[in-house]
């Protein structure tokens, strides 16, 4: 039986409202689908099936200026969302900013997004003690987050210029892999 099916069986008749509820948990449901490939765990860069646009969304650099994400579009984006708590994180940071050193020149952004309830001056903090150079944002509410169905943290999507998403990380992945390389240079175009 298919998901959609399932859902359809559990929906009585019900008022507008609520069926306009349950349509948003459909989609919702539907899209975390489309975005989970077959087989892929922690560690893992694996392909997203089907045309998948990364979401647009507002949020705040650290220095607390409004910046949105639509205004990457046209350069490779290696979105990764994260926390200053989480070790996976911390372990696997070293190896995106030699990732984002590498290819920067020629349009790879690679943008962290913070998930931290903290202050944006500990996020920088910790920003500063990994000596970090790519952009960091931060997403205090986690509303970005759950706008990308995010499993947990680490989680990272590699994202082409047109803004289709094109591969998926979950867990901590070690962007030194030439697996990581090979998708970036298909990605920038050679």
């Amino acid at each position: 039986m298919t998901v959609i099916a399932a859902l359809r069986r559990r929906v009585p008749k019900a008022s507008p409202a609520r069926s306009v509820r349950e349509r948003a948990r459909l989609a919702a449901l539907v899209a975390v689908l489309a975005l989970a490939p077959a087989g892929a765990g922690a560690g893992e860069l694996k392909p997203v099936k089907g045309v998948i646009t990364a979401g647009d969304f507002a949020a705040r650099d650290l220095a607390g200026r409004g910046v949105r994400f639509g205004d990457l579009r046209g350069k490779v984006v290696l979105l990764n969302f994260w926390a200053t708590w989480c070790p996976p994180c911390r372990k696997e940071m070293p190896s995106m900013e030699r990732l984002y050193q590498r290819y920067q020149d020629r349009g790879l952004v690679v943008l962290a997004l913070s998930q931290d309830q903290a202050s944006s001056e500990q996020v920088k903090a910790f920003v500063d003690e990994l000596a970090l150079t790519f952009p960091v944002w931060h997403d205090r509410d986690g509303l970005v987050g759950r706008q990308y169905s995010i499993p947990g943290v680490p989680t990272s999507y590699l994202i082409a210029r047109d803004g289709r998403v094109a591969y998926r990380a979950l867990g901590d992945y070690d962007w030194d892999r030439d697996e990581a390389r090979r998708a970036v240079e298909a990605l920038l175009g050679g």
